[in-house]
C-alpha cells in the first residue's frame, strides 16, 4: 500500500483514539449522516446522547436528521431539548417553534416567537415577529367576535350559548388568555357539569395559572367522574396525589368543582364515617338523597347513622382505601404518556410482581434510559434479551449493545443510477457492505470498523466513443468484491481503505483483463448548512463535500473531488419538497490527465415526492465544463453535460 495512504490512515485514527463517553457513537452519527445513512446516523445520534444528555448540538443535529426522515414530533422535542441547554440558540428556538405549530401545539409556538420577536437579532426578530402576528391576529380577532357575540345574549347562563363559551374559552388558552379561559370553562362545566373532559381541561388552565389546590380539586373530581376515560386521565395526571388517599379537605375542595359528583360524594361520606364524623357524614349522606332521592345504601346509611331501624341493612363502615393500582398498566401508561419518573416508579413494582414479564423489563430499561440511569437500563435490557418473544429480545439485544458501547453489524447499500448526454450513457454505481466488528475488542471496535464490501460500476454502452485516449472509461464494467476499514467520523472527516478483486463482467474488455487486484482509500469531508433537502420549512441551503480517492487501476493515481451546492428549498405541499441550486466542482488528480482534471459549474435540482422514501430523490444538474489541462486532450477544451440521477441510500 503507498506511503501516502497509510499515513492518512494512521494520522485519522490517531486523531480518534483519546474519545469521551459517547464520542464514538456521535462520530459514527455523523460519518452515516455524511453518507446520507439517516437510519444509522438517528441510532448512532441516540446512543451517543444517552451517554451525553447535555450536549446541546448533537440534540440539534439529530433534530435536523430527524427532519430528513419526516418525524417531526421528535425533532420538535429534539430542538426543545437543544434550547432548554442553550437558550440563547435562537435558531433552535424558530425550528423549535415552527415545528410545534406544525405538530399542533400552537401555545408552545405563540409562546416561543413572542419570545424571539424581541431579539436583538433583526432577521430573527422580523422571522419571529412575522410568524407571531400569523398566529396571535386570528386568536384576538376570534376572542372580539366571541365575547361581542356573548354580550347579546340576556341570560347570563344560557345553555343555548354553550358553543360560543366553548369557542371562547378555547381561543383564549391558545392566545394564553388564561384569566378568560378559566373563567369561560367553568362556565361551560356550569352548563353541562357531565363532559368530564372539562375538568381535565380546567385543572390544565389552573396549572398554568399556577393555581395548584384548585388544579388538584378539580382532577380529584375528575377521577371519580362515571366516565372511565376521563377517570384515567385524572388519575394519569395527579402526580403525587395518587400514591396516596387524599384529606377531607380535598374532598371537599373538589365538591365545590362538581357538587353533583355522586362517587365523590359518597367516598367522603364513608371517610367521615370511618373517622366517626357522624354529623359531616349525615349532612353527604343527605346532601346524595337530595340529589338522588332513590339511593338505597344512602338512605339505609344515613338512617343508621341517625339509630333509625330499617329492614334493609345498612353497608358496615370501612375504612376507605387508597383506590387500588394496576401497577403493569399505569407504568405502561407512564412510559407512553412521556411521564418518566412516573414509569420507572410503577414498572419497577410490577416487575417485582411479575419477574418473567419481558416486556416490563424492556420498557423499564428504556424508562430508566431517558432517566439518565444507564448503568440500572442496561441490566434490564440484558434481562429482556431472554424473552421468548422474538420482538422484545431482538429490541432488547439492540438497546443492551447501544448503551454497552458495543458496535452492532450493519449492513448499507447505496445506488446511484445516473445519464450523461456528455457521454450518451447510462451508468451506474452501487454498494453493498456489512460491517464486521471483532469480538472482544470493544475499544478498537469503536474507533475503526473493518466491513466486506461489493461494489458495481457499469453502464449500458460499456465503451467510449472513437478517439478517446488510454483506457480511463467512466464505466470499470466490474463487480469489485474486497474487504476494507474505516474509521468512525470526526469533525465530519473520515478515512477509509479498501483492497480487493475488480471482475470484468465483460469478456470483451481485454483492456482491463478478466479480474484484477483492486485498491482503493482516502478521505472524505461532508458538511451542510441551513435548510437541506429533510427540512420541514423553506430556506437558504449550502452543503459541501471533498474527498482525496486513491485508486490503483487508474496507475496508481489520487484523484481530488470538491463539489459545492448552493441554493434554497422550497415546501410544495403534502410533504414535496424542491432544491434550486447551482453547482461549482473541481476535479484534480496528481498524474495531470485530462480527464480527471476538470471544473463544472451550473444549475441544478433536487426533488423529494411525498410518495418517495426519505432516502430516495431525483436530481437533474446542467453543467458547463471546462479540462484544465489540454494536451493529449481529444474532445476540446469545453463541454456542456445534462445529468439526470437517482440517489438510493440505506443503512440496516
Amino acid at each position: 500500500m503507498p506511503w501516502r495512504l497509510w499515513l492518512i490512515f494512521c494520522s485519522v485514527s490517531a486523531l480518534l483514539a483519546g474519545q469521551n463517553a459517547g464520542d464514538t457513537e456521535l462520530n459514527g452519527a455523523y460519518k452515516s449522516l455524511a453518507s446520507k445513512y439517516y437510519d444509522a446516523a438517528i441510532a448512532d445520534f441516540r446512543a451517543g446522547l444517552a451517554k451525553q444528555p447535555d450536549n446541546a448540538a448533537a440534540h440539534k443535529d439529530l433534530a435536523y436528521t430527524l427532519l430528513k426522515t419526516g418525524d417531526n414530533a421528535e425533532a420538535r422535542d429534539e430542538f426543545k431539548a437543544a434550547l432548554k441547554l442553550n437558550p440563547k440558540d435562537e435558531t433552535a428556538g424558530l425550528e423549535f417553534a415552527f415545528l410545534a405549530y406544525e405538530t399542533k401545539q400552537p401555545i408552545e409556538a405563540r409562546r416561543m416567537f413572542d419570545t424571539l420577536r424581541h431579539s436583538s437579532n433583526p432577521q430573527t426578530r422580523a422571522t419571529a415577529e412575522q410568524a407571531f402576528q400569523n398566529i396571535d391576529r386570528p386568536l384576538a380577532d376570534s376572542i372580539a367576535r366571541w365575547k361581542e357575540a356573548l354580550a347579546r345574549t340576556a341570560k347570563p347562563l344560557d345553555i343555548s350559548m354553550f358553543s360560543a363559551h366553548w369557542e371562547l374559552a378555547q381561543v383564549a388558552e391558545l392566545r394564553d388568555e388564561l384569566p378568560l379561559a378559566a373563567e369561560q370553562f367553568e362556565i361551560c362545566h356550569q352548563l353541562k357539569p357531565q363532559l368530564g373532559e372539562i375538568l381535565i381541561i380546567l385543572a390544565r388552565v389552573y396549572q398554568g395559572l399556577n393555581r395548584v389546590e384548585e388544579a388538584n380539586a378539580t382532577l380529584l373530581a375528575a377521577s371519580r367522574s362515571p366516565d372511565s376515560r376521563t377517570a384515567e386521565q385524572a388519575l394519569e395526571l395527579m402526580g403525587s396525589m395518587r400514591t396516596r388517599y387524599p384529606y377531607p379537605y380535598e374532598f371537599v375542595a373538589a365538591l365545590k368543582m362538581d357538587p353533583r359528583n355522586l362517587a365523590l360524594r359518597r367516598e367522603l361520606a364513608y371517610l367521615y364515617v370511618a373517622m366517626h364524623r357522624d354529623g359531616d357524614a349525615m349532612d353527604q349522606f343527605e346532601q346524595i338523597l337530595a340529589i338522588a332521592p332513590q339511593d338505597k345504601a344512602a338512605r339505609a346509611q344515613l338512617d343508621a347513622l341517625k339509630g333509625i331501624k330499617t329492614t334493609e341493612a345498612a353497608p358496615a363502615p370501612a375504612s376507605p382505601a387508597a383506590p387500588e393500582v394496576n401497577a403493569r398498566e399505569m407504568g405502561m401508561k407512564s412510559y407512553t404518556l412521556g411521564y418518566t419518573n412516573d414509569a420507572v416508579k410503577y414498572l419497577t413494582e410490577a416487575h417485582q410482581l411479575d419477574p418473567e414479564d419481558m416486556e416490563v423489563a424492556l420498557k423499564l430499561g428504556w424508562a430508566l434510559n431517558q432517566a439518565g440511569r444507564n448503568e440500572e437500563a442496561i441490566q434490564y435490557f440484558m434481562l429482556a434479551r431472554k424473552a421468548t418473544d422474538k420482538k422484545i429480545a431482538a429490541e432488547a439485544d439492540k438497546a443492551y449493545h447501544t448503551l454497552n458501547g458495543d458496535v452492532m453489524p450493519q449492513t448499507t447499500t447505496w445506488s446511484l443510477p445516473m445519464y450523461s448526454t456528455r457521454w450518451h450513457d447510462l451508468f451506474n454505481y452501487s454498494q453493498i457492505k456489512r460491517t464486521l466488528p471483532i469480538p472482544g475488542l470493544t475499544s478498537f471496535n469503536k474507533i475503526m470498523q473493518f466491513y466486506v464490501s461489493t461494489r458495481f460500476m457499469g453502464d449500458v454502452k460499456s465503451s467510449m466513443e472513437a478517439g478517446t485516449v488510454g483506457a480511463q472509461y467512466l464505466s470499470e464494467s466490474s463487480l469489485i468484491f474486497g474487504v476494507g476499514a474505516s474509521t468512525r467520523v470526526w469533525h465530519h472527516v473520515m478515512g477509509w481503505v479498501e483492497a480487493g478483486e475488480s471482475v470484468n463482467y465483460l469478456p470483451g474488455r481485454t483492456d482491463l483483463g478478466f479480474a484484477i487486484p483492486d485498491y482503493r482509500g482516502g478521505v472524505n469531508f461532508a458538511k451542510g448548512f441551513g435548510q437541506l433537502l429533510g427540512s420541514s420549512k423553506s430556506g437558504l441551503f449550502y452543503e459541501t463535500t471533498g474527498d482525496a480517492i486513491y485508486v490503483s487501476r487508474f496507475d496508481k493515481d489520487w484523484m481530488f473531488y470538491s463539489q459545492h451546492r448552493a441554493g434554497r428549498l422550497f415546501q410544495l405541499g403534502d410533504g414535496n419538497k424542491l432544491e434550486i441550486l447551482a453547482n461549482a466542482n473541481l476535479l484534480k488528480d496528481t498524474k495531470q490527465q485530462y480527464w480527471a482534471n476538470t471544473f463544472e459549474f451550473g444549475p441544478g435540482l433536487k426533488f423529494h415526492p411525498s410518495w418517495l422514501p426519505q432516502n430516495l430523490y431525483f436530481a437533474a444538474d446542467l453543467l458547463r465544463g471546462v479540462y484544465l489541462p489540454n494536451p493529449y486532450n481529444p474532445r476540446g477544451p469545453n463541454y456542456w453535460d445534462l445529468r439526470l440521477s437517482f440517489w438510493y441510500a440505506k443503512t440496516k
